[in-house]
């Protein structure tokens, strides 16, 4: 990458990071008054390598407005028919406990139908108002002989420009500003779709805070958009400002259209909700609209059944068809091991290895069978049946040979690119890399504990911006340096990694520079290994700075430091310069602490039992830490039987609260399509790796066990299942189910 600048990593200065606590020099606390001047007035016409204190706030301040937005559609009594249930008066914690749940998962609910319809929209305004353009040239949609022509593909991503045209009166609605905010915060998914697409003009467009900080009020938080913006909108996409006015039904293209019919649609509710009650045991009906768990449906015209597994497999075989009659890629076939697009092998000139899903399709054999399993008016056809098909050919030794395999046996990488392609399809039917609803509804997570720690209405939010940049920093050169790791943030540490997504093109241009690859921030990751990855992290991190990796007193935080500070760092003092202020927060919900809206429960028997290992882990640091506090003078951190917290208002009760936990309101609560925050890595589960390719994890778009080449957060070039970053058997940095998964 020696002919095209990339500007260089700002060196660190070797001093600390400023404290969270802004000086005072004796004078009262800033009024509101001063507060809401201090949010009016950010500076963000500047661009650098790093985010800068004004973008973190104004990113800040967007997500408040996602919190508001979440909040009042959620607690809207009926909103698409969803009815809570009456409310049931009991001193019993564990009763109240029930009754805040069926409370909350009918409002999850709610918001689970919004975010659906909020994706359906992103996607026509992708369609329609984001142009296929490169420097402002129309361009088609990448071909085979275009990618493989290419000679340096690394710098691909590099040449877009911004669109311009995208002012504050082009500005989209709030709901499909949150759906690209998250897309974005998948780095290869939204960097792999855009050269897809070739909408690489849209790659080099930094989300506009600029405009959309002027729609927000600096006191309410809501978004005000221009008149001009919603007109706009309307002409452009023919579909309402606000998401609640458009109609119910979800209207799709029957598949087996041109199947021996003519061309015909089929329309759907989006929600069974007249249907949906809450039972006995506190758990909820799948529902069967578009937006359910249970999707069904029968099109009026030809009688095909639609479900889910249905869509995503004709979502395959368009794709399949794609490939074979014009030639376009395979989505999960165009970023190698690094994140980055490769060019064919520099002797051989054969493909480059994450090619060679496409080049197994065109095996005649592999092509005809796919096609035949997959045709639209086979409704009972499901991706286990598309992942048989590949599991057969990754055993024939003669395919393999016939793709320049001379030893008939797949390396590691070209096994991950075929998990890294079946990912794209397994609970996905949309056009996108991931499934947009799942990725923005665990972004949520990261949403309401930036609403809790409240920083926007901090006295020191400007210092604690300073702060958290310079803490970011350190995070990435960890990662540099330890390219085989899982590196896991810190919540401060997290809002400044996710300001710095939103500018792509930068983010990309700095991660190649300092790492060689695009460092993914992978939205899935098993919670006993996002537990063991912070550990190690903040391990790493209080060695090489001196200082306390988590600003926290909580339990959880108190464990952690516990069991990686060593006898004689307690001998020589070490350890006390490793903790925390006093003053810092011991609430676990309001604490810079663990980032963990990325965590997901594998339900796999093994996983679980690892889980209950981790937690006993985790309880017997916590009594070496209450014990050592206690010799130390210090109050022990607190850990109650029942953890008290809010959801959409109601009193929810933890039997114990881990910080690095999935939201038992999310995971496994039924109110979603495809659960957000739930994977099974068994062997024969749905959504698992094809035989011989290796890898739990990767399959359903995460990290294995084995790290993740600093991917931080999950995902960077890592591995896929053990192997120490190479995953499936070997070398190299493995790439993760083609990073961000989602």
């Amino acid at each position: 990458m020696e002919d095209k600048k990339i500007d260089e990593k700002p060196p660190f200065n070797g001093a600390d990071p400023p404290a969270y606590e802004g000086p005072t020099n004796g004078q009262p606390p800033p009024d509101f008054e001063d507060l809401t001047a201090r949010l009016n007035n950010l500076n963000l016409s500047q661009s650098s390598a790093v985010p800068t204190p004004d973008q973190c706030i104004a990113h800040l301040k967007f997500l408040e407005a996602l919190h508001q937005l979440r909040e009042s559609v959620a607690q809207t009594e009926g909103l698409f028919d969803l009815i809570s249930p009456p409310e049931k008066k009991s001193e019993k914690p564990s009763e109240q406990r029930e009754n805040a749940e069926a409370q909350v998962r009918v409002r999850e609910k709610r918001w689970a139908v919004y975010v659906a319809r909020a994706v359906d929209r992103f996607e026509t305004w992708w369609n329609m108002c984001i142009p296929s353009t490169v420097a402002g040239t129309p361009s088609d949609r990448l071909t085979a002989e275009v990618y493989l022509a290419e000679q340096s593909p690394e710098f691909r991503p590099l040449k877009g420009k911004p669109i311009m045209q995208l002012s504050q009166d082009q500005l989209p609605p709030l709901d499909v500003l949150m759906v690209w905010h998250s897309y974005m915060l998948n780095p290869r998914c939204f960097l792999e779709d855009c050269i897809r697409f070739t909408k690489l003009d849209f790659y080099a467009t930094p989300f506009p805070f600029q405009h959309i900080d002027q729609c927000i009020d600096s006191v309410t938080f809501e978004y005000i958009p221009t008149a001009r913006a919603r007109s706009h909108w309307e002409q452009a996409t023919s579909r309402m400002w606000d998401n609640l006015h458009e109609p119910m039904e979800k209207t799709l293209l029957c598949p087996n259209s041109g199947n021996g019919t003519p061309k015909h649609f089929a329309s759907f509710p989006w929600t069974s909700g007249a249907r949906i009650r809450i039972m006995e045991n506190g758990e909820m009906n799948g529902g069967c609209g578009y937006a359910d768990a249970d999707f069904q449906g029968v099109c009026e015209t030809c009688s095909v059944k639609f479900t889910h597994d249905y869509l995503r497999v004709q979502k395959f075989r368009n794709d399949l068809v794609a490939w074979n009659t014009k030639h376009y890629p395979l989505p999960g076939t165009i970023l190698g091991r690094q994140g980055l697009p490769e060019p064919a092998t520099k002797y051989t000139q054969l493909p480059p290895e994450c090619w060679v899903p496409n080049l197994l399709i065109s095996g005649m054999t592999v092509f005809d069978t796919l096609e035949g399993a997959t045709k639209p008016d086979n409704d009972a056809a499901t991706m286990t049946d598309v992942k048989g098909v590949f599991e057969a050919g990754v055993k024939d030794r003669k395919t393999i040979i016939a793709l320049g395999m001379r030893a008939g046996r797949l390396p590691p990488s070209a096994r991950t690119a075929i998990r890294r392609m079946l990912n794209r399809y397994w609970f996905n039917s949309s056009p996108f890399a991931l499934d947009l609803v799942g990725a923005v509804v665990r972004q949520g997570s990261f949403i309401d504990k930036m609403h809790n720690i409240d920083w926007l209405r901090s006295p020191a939010l400007q210092s604690t911006m300073v702060r958290l940049i310079e803490k970011y920093q350190r995070f990435f050169g960890i990662m540099k340096d330890n390219p085989w790791k899982l590196a896991v943030p810190t919540l401060d540490v997290d809002l400044a990694w996710h300001t710095h997504q939103l500018t792509p093109q930068m983010y990309y241009t700095y991660s190649v520079k300092a790492t060689s690859q695009l460092i993914d921030h992978d939205d899935k990751i098993a919670e006993a290994d996002l537990s063991d990855a912070f550990e190690w992290t903040s391990k790493t991190y209080s060695k090489m700075y001196n200082e306390a990796y988590s600003q926290c007193n909580c339990w959880y935080c108190e464990a952690v430091r516990e069991s990686h500070t060593s006898t004689f760092s307690r001998m020589t003092k070490k350890s006390d310069m490793r903790q925390p202020d006093e003053g810092c927060p011991s609430d676990p919900l309001k604490s810079a602490h663990i980032s963990a809206h990325n965590a997901v429960r594998d339900t796999d028997y093994t996983a679980q039992a690892r889980a209950r290992v981790k937690a006993a882990e985790l309880d017997k640091a916590y009594h070496k830490a209450c014990a050592r506090a206690r010799k130390k003078g210090r109050t022990p951190p607190p850990r109650d039987d029942y953890f008290y917290a809010y959801a959409y208002g109601y009193p929810y009760f933890f039997p114990l609260y881990y910080p690095y936990a999935v939201d038992p309101c999310i995971g496994g609560a039924g109110v979603y399509a495809c659960d957000p925050a739930g994977v099974n890595t068994g062997a024969g589960s749905y959504g698992a790796c094809a035989a011989g390719t290796c890898g739990g994890m990767a399959a359903a778009g995460g990290c294995g066990s084995g790290g993740c080449g600093g991917g931080g957060c999950g995902g960077g070039g890592g591995g896929c299942g053990g192997g120490g970053g190479g995953g499936c058997g070997g070398g190299g940095g493995g790439g993760c189910g083609g990073g961000g998964g989602g």
